[in-house]
């Protein structure tokens, strides 16, 4: 990529030299190469009109972008690639102009890489014509005495005979001279044709979409480029062959400084995706550079103009032609979900996109809406009905909604979206969760069908392979689910979620130090969240530091799971008075809004009372409290398993052996 402000000397150019440029230019924006872009045309002609004007000083990225795609003078030219991506794509018209040409013009414009100042590379047979070879050959030597040794009379006839052989000479340097001239310059664009293709031995299988700019110059426009980028994570991450990265981990990137050989180290990816977002009334232009990061060159740019309507189809056109650029083939069923056409009725989609922001930034409430609006107005929108699971399972999860209400809200929205396209992921697995959550029978074998057929749809889905670790861990398959939320890790390296997500899952696999140490990470990553203190506590309470976990359970309130453990700390600490205060709290809160069975029982469990223990988990059972989804795994429930009546409730929930057996 080009230095923000990198500029050169341009060559001072005599009046009738600056003309043939200005012929020249007028031949390359007229040919096929350019006749298709308007805007590479406008480009050339901008960079070369300044350049023979020598000014320099509107030949800065800054300045080209305020003056020929309208951006603000001051606007931040390390996250808008506008300029960087047209230079690229005018570049490579260049080359594939002057590759197809039969003889080499008299004058060839080139942009070099790292300056937006135009070169000028000249051909000059004349000056070849006239030069004089290094050595005459003997017979010409032989033919020329020396004029004392000629009579005068025979001077002209030597000076003609001389004159002819050195023409004929002449006539062949200069062939000789085309010949090289021709050849290197065949070699010159085929050397830069050749850097520019990705190299077997540098193969790119792992990339990273960056957020993508919203260059409307409208804040309350970021959910819409965001969107947009989300929409092109989950296009490229169907190709099997790619390791695409996670949107939670990208989203880090947004507004960053950093360099992008930097960017892929932390993310562990060979190339970058960066782009641009530009929405106008009922059109959208969406700029797209593929970069190799490594090196930090450029592969492939485009810019696409589509209306509303055909807009989310856009990043599956994006994706195979990201794909078509690193040589990747896509199996044929890769090939029809990213083509299929999505006419799409453009309310309904901007009310989705604006729910899923509402989703990302955590308030499913107000997701609810916007995703139940969009469904009202296109009951055919799949990927707004399994946006609509999702949020409904985030807003049980937050106490927003009963887990019963909430969950069956979810599997209906899941059904739905399946029904509608049964090659969605992301139906799959709001479908699988709900199944694995709230049914009726716990229906772990048809949970685990979904997720598989999720990852088989979209192997780079992280979210899917979250929820497949998770069921392992819960169903004793410890070391698969382990390995689950390592890929999880790797799809989403640098999210404070992820990490904090393997701290449960090794939490749960009884690895407390691992635990700890992924926990610690998270909170590295995310210092200010109240998110870490549950975790925090739960895992200090297994490792026996009973005062650590008893502070951070106290930072979350009356929360009902937070009180739970608390009072299970407090009575293995020896406290059991502070533990019994907290059961009123809970039975209350039980009465107010079913929320709280669950803990009651841990409570009892640690004050040793099994038989209250086992009840209130049989309540818990019978209100289908999420929380017995974690039977087999929670380390607070280990002094009942051998009880006969909590075996009873592994089976009715649907788990045969204890995991905790296995994870050990």
């Amino acid at each position: 990529m080009a230095p923000a402000d990198a500029v050169s000397e341009p060559e001072e150019l005599t009046p009738e030299q600056a003309a043939a440029v200005r012929e020249h230019l007028k031949e390359v924006i007229a040919s096929p190469e350019f006749a298709s872009s308007k805007r590479a045309g406008d480009f050339l002609r901008l960079i070369v009109d300044h350049t023979l004007a020598a000014r320099l000083d509107n030949l800065r990225e800054r300045m080209i972008g305020a003056e020929m795609f309208g951006r603000p003078i001051d606007y931040d030219t390390a996250n808008d690639a506008v300029v960087r991506v047209k230079a690229s794509e005018v570049r490579k018209k260049l080359t594939q102009y002057y590759s197809g040409l039969g003889q080499p013009p008299a004058v060839r414009i080139e942009i070099p890489a790292g300056s937006y100042v135009a070169k000028f590379l000249w051909e000059k047979p004349e000056e070849a014509a006239e030069a004089e070879p290094v050595l005459a050959p003997p017979e010409v030597n032989s033919l020329v005495p020396s004029q004392d040794g000629v009579p005068s009379e025979e001077q002209p006839r030597f000076r003609r005979s001389f004159a002819e052989r050195r023409r004929r000479i002449s006539d062949r340097w200069l062939e000789v001279s085309a010949v090289v001239v021709l050849l290197a310059i065949v070699v010159y664009f085929g050397v830069r044709e050749f850097s520019n293709r990705p190299h077997a031995n540098s193969e790119v299988r792992s990339i990273a979409i960056l957020p993508l700019a919203n260059l409307s110059g409208d804040p309350q426009q970021e959910y819409f480029a965001d969107g947009m980028t989300d929409e092109l994570i989950t296009d490229l991450g169907q190709i099997s062959a790619l390791r695409v990265i996670s949107r939670t981990s990208v989203m880090t990137y947004k507004g960053t400084k950093k360099r992008l050989p930097e960017i892929a180290r932390e993310l562990a990816v060979d190339a970058v995706v960066e782009g641009s977002v530009l929405r106008e009334g009922n059109q959208v232009r969406v700029t797209a550079q593929l970069i190799d990061a490594r090196a930090d060159q450029h592969i492939w740019a485009q810019s696409y103009v589509r209306d509303l309507t055909s807009v989310l189809a856009l990043q599956g056109e994006v994706a195979r032609a990201i794909a078509d650029q690193i040589s990747i083939k896509l199996t044929p069923q890769e090939q029809a979900r990213l083509t299929r056409a999505r006419p799409m009725n453009t309310e309904a989609q901007d009310l989705y996109l604006r729910g899923t922001h509402m989703l990302n930034t955590g308030e499913p409430r107000k997701a609810v809406e916007y995703l139940q609006e969009s469904v009202n107005k296109e009951p055919g929108f799949a990927r707004a009905h399994a946006a609509l699971a999702n949020a409904y399972g985030g807003l049980g999860e937050a106490g927003g909604l009963p887990d019963i209400e909430a969950f069956v809200r979810k599997k209906a929205e899941a059904r739905k979206a399946i029904a509608i396209d049964d090659t969605l992921p992301e139906g799959d697995t709001e479908l699988a969760n709900a199944d694995a959550d709230m049914d009726l029978n716990w229906d772990w074998n048809r949970a685990e069908g979904e997720l598989k057929r999720a990852l088989a749809q979209n192997p780079n889905f992280a979210a899917a392979h979250e929820t497949y670790a998770f069921f392992l861990l819960r169903t004793g398959r410890a070391n698969e689910g382990l390995a689950e939320i390592k890929r999880n890790l790797e799809l989403d390296p640098v999210s404070a979620r992820s990490f904090l997500n393997a701290g449960f899952a090794y939490y749960f696999a009884r690895r407390y130090d691992e635990a700890l140490a992924y926990t610690e990470r998270a909170y590295q990553l995310e210092p200010n969240s109240a998110e870490f203190f549950f975790p925090l506590g739960a895992i200090y309470s297994e490792k026996g530091d009973y005062a650590k976990a008893v502070h951070n359970f106290q930072q979350l309130g009356d929360q009902p799971h937070a009180l739970g453990h608390l009072g299970n700390v407090y009575a293995r600490m020896g406290k059991p008075e502070e533990a019994r205060a907290i059961l009123p709290k809970l039975e209350e809160r039980v009465a107010r809004d079913g929320r709280g069975r669950y803990e009651i029982a841990l409570i009892y469990v640690g004050l040793g009372k099994k038989p209250q223990a086992v009840v209130w988990l049989e309540k818990a059972l019978a209100a289908h409290d999420k929380g017995m989804t974690n039977l087999e795994i929670d380390p607070c429930l280990d002094p009942l398993r051998d009880e006969p009546r909590f075996r009873d409730l592994e089976r009715t929930v649907g788990l045969h052996e204890s995991g905790v057996r296995l994870v050990k």
